[in-house]
């Protein structure tokens, strides 16, 4: 039972451990291609092959020992197994590796059993054979030394596939400078005039809206009061206009003077003493004990 359980449980590991892989094959694409090579890059044995450059969009390392490079998958003769244990099938994040297409396979890791120049079609296959990746190019409008790829028309644009300014093996295909935004912009405004200008005009824009908001939100506070207080009254209410509540309403002045008023009168209410002095007489409860006449100075009575 023992055995049974632990060959179940690296079944169960193979399991999850295969779509994983999978899932991180998805990450490489193919970059870039030159089918037709007369000048340009050498191969390891210094022969001018055409080839393919692979490069992983992720970020995490990526093995690609046991994926499949075909130019038809149907046929075997034409689809290369790329090797395992070595260790230089794992691509880094951003980063890239080059497969020479000789159409020979003996030559080492990075030398497929096919050439370029044939089907007008590159397949990237995961271990299982399903396309990860999938290339068509026309052969005839190939130009030699000139390789096809992803590149950056703008960047809004993002990826497109076409015609390379350059060829860059095991590199970004993106040789133009990137001028970021900002800096085009500084070209346009030099000294900043625009962009304070700008700035002031949206600080403005903003305190204008808000005042905006705050009255109208003000008005509606003081109809919806004068409207309580109408009906608490027993009138209809009436819609009055914010001047016209304003014109009703009690100024600052006449409010300081009532309080003014209040507090002097207030001060006022002290009581005046009469200034007559009143003395009552405190009765206090007898007791025989301490009445003087049974004071120890009275002599007794001598019986004669």
């Amino acid at each position: 039972m023992k055995k049974l359980s632990k060959i179940a449980t690296v079944i169960a590991l193979g399991m999850l451990a295969v779509p994983c892989f999978a899932q991180s094959v998805k990450d490489v694409r193919i970059n870039e291609v030159l089918v037709k090579n007369e000048n340009s890059y050498m191969d390891d044995y210094g022969q001018r092959n055409g080839w393919i450059e692979l490069f992983n969009s992720g970020y995490s390392n990526v093995n690609i020992a046991g994926c499949y490079l075909s130019i038809d998958p149907s046929d075997p003769s034409v689809t290369y197994k790329i090797p395992k244990n070595d260790p230089r099938t794992v691509i880094p994040p951003q980063g890239y590796v080059v497969f020479f297409a000789d159409g020979s396979a003996d030559k080492g890791t990075f030398y497929t059993n096919f050439t370029l120049d044939k089907t007008g079609e590159i397949y990237l296959l995961d271990a299982g054979k399903h396309e990860s990746d999938k290339v068509v190019y026309d052969l005839e409008a190939m130009t030699p030394d000139i390789s096809i790829g992803y590149m950056i028309f703008d960047q809004n644009e993002g990826l497109t596939w076409g015609d390379l300014p350059a060829t860059t093996p095991g590199a970004t295909n993106e040789v133009n400078e990137i001028i970021p935004r900002s800096e085009i912009f500084r070209e346009h405004d030099p000294k900043g005039v625009i962009m304070a200008i700008t700035a002031m005009t949206v600080v403005f824009s903003a305190l204008l809206l808000l005042f905006l908001c705050f009255k109208t939100v003000g008005n509606i506070l003081m109809r919806v009061g004068a409207n309580k207080s109408a009906k608490a009254a027993g009138t209809a209410p009436v819609r009055q206009t914010a001047a016209q509540l304003n014109k009703d309403a009690i100024s600052g002045e006449v409010i300081a003077a009532i309080a003014t008023t209040i507090r002097l009168f207030e001060e006022d209410l002290h009581d005046k003493e009469s200034e007559v002095i009143t003395i009552n007489r405190v009765a206090r409860t007898y007791s025989p004990w301490s009445s003087k006449i049974y004071g120890i100075n009275n002599q007794p009575v001598r019986k004669k």
